[in-house]
């Protein structure tokens, strides 16, 4: 999300037309970049606009004593979204709705009476439909609490430094490939690559030779320049040799 191009975008906003909201990521689905956090949030102030930031896959960089540097920014945004079954190492769901003070939430408190009525309630039937926006029975939550409270945020800060670590290697053995293709260094654990100068259908064809073969499943993923093969590293246990196997894979794997 360009900066400039919003304060141009909102600017032109008649006064009757002003905006509620701005949504701004940190770690995009693609390629896991990070928007200019800081500068949005300067814009938003501007315009009085209300930010809201998407940090389903990039908030766990706050467990990381070095990382967390990439969000800064991140604490001007009321609201803010994060799921830890991305780079959390939880089932789904886990995702979570971080507001300034539990007011925010009261929307969500409508209760319907053919669910939960209040006589019911007050006889002393439990109410089990406020454990999730699902309204099921699951309380979601259980799992997290669990994790952090074995891992503490230290523990959560090692495996997300050693999985970004990882990417950053990946990137390292790919550019040392004439043969492969790095779209950009890794801002978390997401590597885009491909065969050097391999048109989309070649890359897509590639993939599912791998797929189809038992070997590797990797992701995809289209920029502007083009459809590129994308590895988003979220084991902990991956070692230097599991990436050079990989790369292997895929240079076995490309047509001439």
């Amino acid at each position: 999300l360009d900066p400039a191009a919003l304060y141009t975008a909102l600017d032109r906003l008649p006064d009757t037309d002003a905006p509620t909201l701005v949504v701004a990521t940190a770690g995009t689905t693609d390629t896991g970049a990070i928007d200019p956090l800081p500068d949005i949030a300067d814009v938003c102030d501007h315009h009085t606009a209300t930010l809201h930031i998407d940090a389903a896959y990039g908030a766990p960089l706050l467990f990381s004593d070095t990382l967390h540097k990439q969000l800064h920014g991140l604490d001007r945004a009321p609201t803010v979204a994060l799921d830890l079954h991305k780079l959390g190492w939880q089932p789904v769901a886990a995702g979570l709705l971080a507001v300034p003070d539990s007011a925010a939430l009261a929307p969500l408190a409508h209760q319907a009476e053919y669910l939960n009525a209040d006589d019911d309630t007050e006889a002393g039937l439990p109410d089990l439909l406020g454990r999730s926006f699902r309204t099921t029975r699951r309380p979601d939550i259980f799992k997290i609490a669990v994790t952090l409270r074995a891992l503490g945020r230290r523990g959560l800060g090692d495996l997300v430094d050693h999985v970004c670590t990882a990417a950053q290697h990946l990137a390292d053995l790919i550019e040392a490939r004439p043969g492969l293709e790095l779209y950009a260094r890794p801002t978390i654990s997401t590597v885009l690559f491909r065969p050097t100068g391999a048109p989309p259908a070649a890359v897509a064809a590639l993939r599912r030779r791998l797929l189809h073969h038992g070997t590797a499943v990797l992701g995809r993923a289209a920029t502007p320049e083009g459809l590129w093969l994308k590895v988003t590293v979220l084991n902990p246990h991956t070692q230097p040799d599991d990436l050079r196997g990989l790369l292997e894979l895929v240079e076995g794997h490309t047509t001439p």
